[in-house]
């Protein structure tokens, strides 16, 4: 089983926008990065993954990156760990997918005691729409250190991971063994709904009227009321069942963003 490394949000060049608005959710937005490939990003990041806001400076769409400008804003990509790129590569081809050549690249770090660092990743990506409803990335973390650093995982709202990601697919079963494939999981039901458990993150597919698409996020907390005090300081439209708030699609994106207390 593969477990989660991180999820991507494409914000295009509306990235100032994209970090905003999760700043005023009580997210710690991560200092901008430059990659060498490009793009620009933003991370927001939690104990063993981390939310990545990607994109690209006002009119430099970056040559190397051309799907930013080509996929539509918002949820994009589910990303898996790869311990190594090349060996997740081969394990992929001879599970009868079609992976790019990895890729490497990396982007400079500002840390917090004033010294500067290289966060450095190995990927590769199978084509975007290879599988319905995300674009699958395997990324080796060559600088663990770079990204998961203890004094970025400290959020207002509290939130400590990712606990879900849900997408709607018009057909489930269909999609199941290429699910299967990429995650190593063992898909839990089938029909309408299935879910791939990733250690801690549930992948929930479900069956939508419309094209296959990442819909949202739950993010795992310990309680609810930093969350609530933070989306009331946003003004943000939302609403709060039991031990959830889901946050207006309509305010984030186009995703659905919840958060849950975590069942101890």
């Amino acid at each position: 089983m593969r477990t989660l490394d991180h999820v991507v949000i494409n914000t295009r060049d509306r990235t100032d926008a994209a970090a905003e608005l999760f700043t005023r959710l009580g997210f710690q937005v991560g200092a901008r990065g430059f990659h060498t490939l490009g793009s620009i990003n933003h991370t927001i990041v939690f104990g063993t993954d981390y939310l990545e806001l990607l994109g690209y400076p006002p009119g430099a769409p970056p040559a190397k990156r051309p799907e930013l400008v080509e996929r539509p804003l918002g949820l994009m990509a589910t990303v898996l760990n790869a311990p190594d790129a090349d060996t997740t590569r081969s394990e992929l081809l001879a599970a009868g997918l079609k992976p790019r050549p990895v890729q490497a690249f990396s982007r400079p770090v500002d840390l917090p005691d004033g010294s500067a660092g290289i966060a450095a990743f190995r990927v590769t990506r199978l084509e975007p729409d290879a599988v319905p409803g995300t674009w699958f990335y395997f990324c080796q973390q060559q600088t663990p250190g770079m990204v998961w650093r203890p004094e970025w995982q400290i959020h207002a709202n509290g939130a400590t991971g990712i606990a879900a990601i849900d997408i709607e697919l018009p057909d489930v079963p269909a999609a199941l063994a290429d699910y299967a494939a990429c995650t190593g999981a063992t898909p839990i039901g089938s029909g309408a709904g299935a879910r791939f458990d990733l250690a801690g993150c549930a992948l929930r597919l479900s069956r939508g009227q419309g094209p296959a698409r990442m819909t949202g996020l739950t993010f795992r907390c310990a309680s609810l009321e930093p969350v609530a005090a933070c989306i009331a300081a946003a003004r943000l439209r939302s609403e709060r069942r039991d031990r959830l708030i889901r946050l207006d699609p309509a305010e984030c994106l186009g995703a659905t963003l919840q958060f849950m207390v975590a069942v101890r």
